[in-house]
C-alpha cells in the first residue's frame, strides 16, 4: 500500500500521509483504490502475516518477566538492537519502540534483519533485542515479544494481480484457496525447511500444496 502511495502521490506526500495502518481492512481498501487505476487487481487478504517482529533471549525474557514490548518498556532496561542500520530512523523500529513503548534504545548493532549474526548477538548477550519477522522459524533460544500496542502496520499476505493478464475468475479462485489455507505458522515452517534443512523451495512448496489438498499428489 505504501509502495503504491509513494508511486501515485509522491514520496514526500506519502511519508506525511501514510495510507497503511495496523487495520487490515482499511489498509486493503486503500490499496484497492490505488491499484485499480494502475491495472492491478487486489484479492482478499489472508490470515498469514509476514511482519516485523522483535525477539529477546529466552533467558532474558524469563529473568525480567517479559512477554510483550510493553513489558520491555515498563522494565526501564537499556536496550541495544541487532537490526539493519535503517532501524535508527525507521518509524517501525527504534523511533517507534521509543515513542509507542517507551523503550530505552541505546543503539543499533547493524548486523541485519533476522540474520544468523543478529540472532547470535542476542544469544551471546551482546545486544538485548533483535529485529526479525513473524515468519522466522529459526529462533533457537529466542522468543518473540508481542507487539501489543500495534506498532507495526498490517502485513497480511495477499495476491495482487495484473488485472488484464491474470484477472480471470479461475485464477482468483485458485489463489483464494491458497490464501485461505496459509497461516503465519505455515509460512514460518516453510521458511524453516528452506533455511534450516536446506530443502529446495520448489519441493517445499509442492509438498505443502499437496498436504493442503490444493494440488494432487
Amino acid at each position: 500500500t505504501e509502495f503504491l502511495n509513494a508511486k501515485v502521490n509522491g514520496a514526500d506526500k506519502a511519508q506525511n500521509n501514510p495510507l497503511a495502518s495496523p487495520d487490515t481492512a482499511a489498509t486493503v481498501a486503500a490499496l484497492e483504490k490505488l491499484a485499480g487505476p494502475l491495472g492491478l487487481k487486489v484479492l482478499p487478504a489472508g490470515k498469514a502475516v509476514d511482519q516485523n517482529a522483535f525477539a529477546v533471549s529466552e533467558e532474558f525474557a524469563a529473568k525480567h518477566n517479559l512477554k510483550t514490548l510493553s513489558d520491555l518498556g515498563k522494565s526501564k532496561l537499556k536496550v541495544k538492537i541487532a537490526a539493519g542500520d535503517e532501524c535508527e530512523v525507521r518509524p517501525f523500529c527504534a523511533p517507534g519502540l521509543k515513542k509507542t513503548y517507551g523503550i530505552d534504545v541505546t543503539g543499533i548493532d547493524p548486523k541485519g534483519v533476522g540474520t544468523p549474526q543478529s540472532k547470535q548477538a542476542v544469544r551471546d548477550g551482546k545486544v538485548e533485542l533483535v529485529l526479525t519477522t513473524t515468519t522466522d522459524a529459526v529462533l533457537d533460544g529466542l522468543v518473540f515479544l508481542e507487539d501489543d500496542k500495534k506498532l507495526q502496520n498490517a502485513d497480511n499476505v495477499l495476491p495482487v494481480l495484473n488485472a488484464e493478464d491474470a484477472g480471470a475468475p479461475e485464477i482468483a479462485a485458485a489463489l483464494q484457496k491458497l490464501t485461505d489455507a496459509l497461516t503465519t505458522e505455515d509460512l514460518a515452517e516453510l521458511n524453516r525447511k528452506v533455511d534450516a534443512e536446506r530443502a529446495k523451495p520448489a519441493d517445499v512448496a509442492k509438498e505443502y500444496l499437496e498436504s493442503k489438498g490444493l494440488i494432487e499428489k
